[in-house]
């Protein structure tokens, strides 16, 4: 299953992008907020433990369509710090 979002975000003057794909070898949601090519923020979000459930797969394309905006939102929000973090999270 592979699901992905890409977005360009204009906040506070600048131009992030947002990023949210699934990493299914992992079973992971993985949303990461870029600026000039820096990872500014990660978010990940375990989907292991729904995977081969009924309904699994259309909860993962939700979940990853929740993820994305919530994302982007935080980035225009001015809450996705401009300097990268050490650890890249």
């Amino acid at each position: 299953m592979l699901i992905g979002f890409n977005e360009r975000v204009e906040a506070e003057g600048r131009e992030y992008h947002v990023q949210t794909e699934d990493v299914s070898d992992r079973a992971e949601i993985v949303s990461q907020v870029f600026l000039a090519g820096q990872v500014l923020h990660t978010y990940r979000v375990s989907y292991a433990d729904w995977k081969g459930e009924p309904g699994w797969e259309q909860r993962v394309s939700e979940q990853a369509k929740r993820q994305h905006a919530l994302m982007v939102a935080a980035t225009q929000r001015g809450r996705i710090t401009a300097a990268p973090q050490a650890n890249g999270s």
